[in-house]
């Protein structure tokens, strides 16, 4: 049973019913000829037995008529008088009881009307007649046969006792062709019942096959629909046609569910597959503009370190000053020219400072740039987190609906238990059900681990997301400071300049005294230092954004990874 497919459990689910009934027709068929039989039985029995009295009853009046004769005869003796006038009371009283019986049979059939002798009287009248002319007669035969006197021939005696049996043979008669149109009417009625019931048993099964050819026709179209639609998105197509005519009955409903449900796993998975491509291509422009911020860090870094050189140098400039102020014998004119050296490093230097503005203008752009990108792309993450949200609630209900499904058969299957036999066919359709209610929840299961992984490679990349808007806020901190410091660095420098040009003046102005010369040289020399140890703390903090920059392309690497995680996971659909 368990190796018959579908459609031939179908058929016999049919034809089980239909065998019963063309077994219950013929059980009814050979009940009605049992019946027959037992109706023909029952009229000859009555016929029999009503036949069987008047014949006895017709014998006893003629043996009592005998016996009337022997005593009319005048030779008996006494004692053989006697003995025929006791037979002769004896059998008109056996006659009397055995007409009587007879009548109570006859108006128990209600046999009165019957006709069918050839005088053509009904019982009722022959039975009407005899009862007078028997009266009649037995009373003047008991009578005579009392007397003394004899009379061997007695015409009204005789007269009474013909005209007592005349009739008595058609009651017989009457009773036979009775017997015998009645049995030939039932059996008319019975072959004309036959005939019905075979034609109608012959209907009934064209029109139940019929029947069942179509709905099993219907039911296996549907079935096969739906499995190869279930085939076709276990293999990940899902560019599946809708039923045009689903039907309006349970097995069309299940058809139509099957298509609304591919419908909203295509529309899904291709938001998925644009959101994926927007994130790629976010996360493209992220890994660029990380790169580019890099370089700027880079070429800060480096325009940094030739400020720090230049420090240097204005520190050992302003050390040989003042070896100079004490070796001032030397002169004037070494004195003149080590400050022009000096002021062409500070021009040096103050062009190295506005590079090294320009190029951090530059870099704070990019990290409004990088923030503007990471912001867009956070908002991409989150909607694949809603849609993946949306797919989770889809598997929900697609398993909500296996569930229910699976109630059902489970339902069905009770009730078919409880039918016994004839519900075994549909123990076997509500098995099927279960089946397909199972590989759909097999199938919303699958589905509901792949959004769980789907979530939780969203959630890692929000959170890388939200690590490097940390790390770019940071990084924008860093870039403030670093300003701030270049600034720092520029007054600084000014400052220089306008020391130099003083130290211009003092060297002009040498007969001023050696002393004010060695006050500004040591003034310079701090400044110097200074600038040093500002031009250190800025190559300290773009040190810093560089690692920043780092860790900022390795998220967009990250997020790379995971969005191509995400389209690998949905590229097994077919949508279009």
């Amino acid at each position: 049973m368990l190796k018959l497919s579908l459609r031939w459990r179908l058929a016999l689910l049919a034809a089980i019913p239909l065998i019963a009934y063309v077994l219950s027709s013929l059980y009814y068929l050979n009940g009605q000829q049992q019946i027959v039989r037992t109706m023909t039985e029952e009229i000859y029995d009555t016929s029999n037995q009503v036949n069987s009295l008047i014949l006895n009853a017709d014998r006893d009046m003629y043996q009592a008529f005998q016996a009337y004769l022997k005593v009319e005869s005048g030779t008996l003796n006494a004692a053989e008088t006697e003995e025929a006038r006791k037979e002769l009371s004896e059998n008109i009283a056996q006659v009397s009881e055995r007409v009587g019986k007879a009548n109570v049979i006859i108006e128990a059939q209600s046999l009165q009307k019957l006709a069918y002798g050839e005088s053509g009287r009904t019982i009722e009248d022959i039975l009407g007649q005899f009862q007078p002319k028997f009266e009649l007669w037995s009373s003047a035969a008991v009578q005579a046969a009392a007397g003394d006197q004899h009379q061997f021939r007695n015409a009204e005696i005789d007269d009474a006792f013909k005209s007592s049996r005349s009739g008595i043979d058609e009651i017989g008669e009457s009773l036979d062709k009775h017997s015998e149109l009645t049995i030939a009417a039932i059996n008319k009625q019975v072959e004309q019942n036959q005939l019905v019931a075979f034609i109608a048993t012959t209907l009934v099964t064209l029109l139940l096959v019929i029947v069942v050819i179509i709905t099993v026709r219907q039911i296996m179209r549907t079935v096969r629909i739906i499995v190869a639609k279930s085939n076709q998105v276990a293999a990940g197509d899902l560019t599946v046609q809708r039923d045009k005519n689903p039907g309006t009955d349970e097995l069309g409903r299940i058809s139509a569910a099957v298509d609304h449900m591919i419908d909203t796993m295509r529309k899904l998975i291709s938001g998925i597959s644009e959101s994926a491509i927007e994130v790629s291509a976010a996360s493209s422009q992220l890994t660029a503009a990380s790169q580019e911020s890099t370089e700027a860090a880079e070429h800060t870094a480096i325009r940094i370190q030739e400020v720090a050189q230049s420090s240097m140098v204005q520190a050992r400039t302003a050390q040989e000053t003042s070896r100079a102020i004490e070796e001032m014998a030397v002169g004037i004119q070494r004195i003149a020219e080590n400050t022009t050296s000096i002021a062409m490093h500070s021009s040096g230097t103050s062009e190295q400072t506005e590079q090294s503005q320009q190029a951090l203008n530059m870099l704070v752009n990019q990290m409004e740039d990088i923030r503007s990108v990471i912001t867009k792309l956070s908002e991409s993450i989150h909607s694949l987190e809603h849609r993946s949200q949306q797919i989770g609630k889809i598997a929900q209900n697609i398993t909500a609906f296996a569930g229910q499904t699976n109630i059902l058969s489970l339902n069905a299957s009770i009730e078919a238990a409880r039918a016994g036999d004839q519900g075994k066919g549909f123990a076997v359709v509500a098995e099927e059900i279960r089946k397909l209610a199972a590989a759909s929840l097999e199938s919303a299961e699958g589905i509901n681990t792949l959004v769980a992984g789907t979530r939780s490679e969203i959630a890692s990349a929000s959170s890388y997301m939200a690590t490097t808007v940390q790390e770019v806020e940071n990084g924008g901190g860093q870039l403030n400071v670093v300003r701030e410091r270049l600034d720092a660095i520029s007054i600084a420098i000014e400052q220089i300049a306008n020391q130099l040009h003083d130290n211009s003046a003092i060297a002009e102005q040498l007969s001023a005294g050696s002393q004010q010369i060695s006050a500004s040289t040591e003034s310079a020399a701090a400044g110097a230092a200074s600038n040093l140890e500002k031009t250190d703390d800025v190559a300290a903090a773009t040190e810093e954004q560089l690692a920043q920059m780092e860790h900022i392309a390795s998220s967009a690497q990250s997020l790379n990874r995971i969005v191509g995680d995400l389209e690998a996971a949905i590229s097994s659909f077919k949508v279009n």
